[in-house]
């Protein structure tokens, strides 16, 4: 078995150990903890924030959690995962950014390009 075989393998071993480490598996559910799915693109969850996503990208507005509860977008455009938090659940937020109405959704949390959407919370 020549080396680059062997690397593939190692690297397609690990990848498969972390998706059963992470409970993501094939078809409507895509992560642990994941609220709904949408056919829509992520970015219609709502308006997004240019001030928290930079705070996002600076690490200082986040989830607590990494994607502790999101939704998965499976449409034909705009697919990806949002990760969920608000004020007082799994939400990072030093600087008292985050009001209670507001729902807050992370798209690549963690990456220079964090995104961050803000959606009203429904009434119950």
């Amino acid at each position: 078995m020549n080396i680059t075989r062997k690397v593939w393998l190692a690297l397609f071993t690990c990848a498969l150990s972390w998706l059963a480490a992470n409970s993501v598996v094939f078809g409507k559910q895509i992560v642990k903890g994941q609220y709904t799915t949408s056919k829509y693109p992520y970015w219609q969850v709502g308006g997004a924030s240019k001030k928290l996503s930079i705070a996002c990208r600076n690490g200082k507005f986040k989830q607590n959690r990494y994607l502790y509860y999101s939704i998965g977008y499976i449409g034909k455009k705009g697919r990806g995962i949002t990760g969920i938090a608000k004020k007082g659940w799994n939400l990072y937020d030093p600087q008292g950014l985050a009001k209670p109405e507001y729902t807050y959704h992370f798209f690549n949390q963690g990456y220079s390009n964090c995104k961050v959407y803000v959606a009203e919370t429904p009434r119950r």
